[in-house]
């Protein structure tokens, strides 16, 4: 990958995980997915970080996770999820339509839809939205992965439900938080066992 000078290599690797039921590994059978444990997922995590996959297996994860919150079953393909920020906050009307800004989202303008915890009169709401509706300010990390700015102006929602009692913004960034840790504690483990591979077989003269 690192010496690869397109990006032909995404489809079949993205395939491949979607065939072995990774993506939705956290959405229950009902609604399309592997009904996976919350384990077994940050299991799969765990490789993703070892091997520093450059797609958005993590997001498509917590995507899932979170549209089964509203038993709202994932389209196919890569998803995001927004917002990313304490700070940031979208809105959803009664008519199913969303506002707001969000930034910091990774992968956003290399995914279809985004799954969203919406904030309106009734309470909290949980929405699927198609990225193709939003507008996705360009942007990357210092690795060259995507990370954008994502508008909601009256974006319509594919579909919303009312999120469950309890569930709120906090619960879905501290689930975001410990995937986001879990994925960067297993690379810091791969560059560590990369650093002591490499002094013990070096040769210095």
């Amino acid at each position: 990958i690192n010496r690869a000078k397109g990006t032909d290599w995404k489809a079949p690797l993205w395939q491949a995980l979607t065939d072995a039921g990774l993506t939705l590994a956290w959405v229950p059978e009902a609604l399309g997915g592997s009904d996976a444990g919350l384990t077994e997922g940050f299991e799969v995590i765990d490789v993703a970080g070892r091997f520093a996959a450059p797609v958005p297996l993590v997001e498509t994860l917590l995507a899932g996770w979170l549209l089964s919150q509203g038993g709202i079953a994932s389209p196919g393909g890569p998803m995001t999820v927004a917002p990313g920020r304490p700070s940031d906050t979208i809105g959803l009307n009664a008519s199913g339509k969303l506002s707001g800004r969000a930034r910091g989202i990774p992968f956003a303008q290399d995914c279809e839809h985004i799954a969203v915890l919406a904030s309106g009169a009734e309470g909290a709401s949980i929405a699927l939205v198609e990225t193709k509706n939003c507008r996705v300010t360009p942007g990357a990390n210092p690795a060259g992965d995507a990370l954008n700015e994502v508008l909601f102006a009256d974006t319509p929602a594919v579909e919303w439900r009312p999120a469950p009692a309890r569930f709120d913004r906090t619960a879905m960034l501290l689930m975001g938080g410990v995937a986001r840790s879990v994925q960067i504690a297993s690379a810091l483990g791969a560059v560590l066992r990369m650093s002591v591979a490499y002094a013990n077989d070096r040769v210095a003269f």
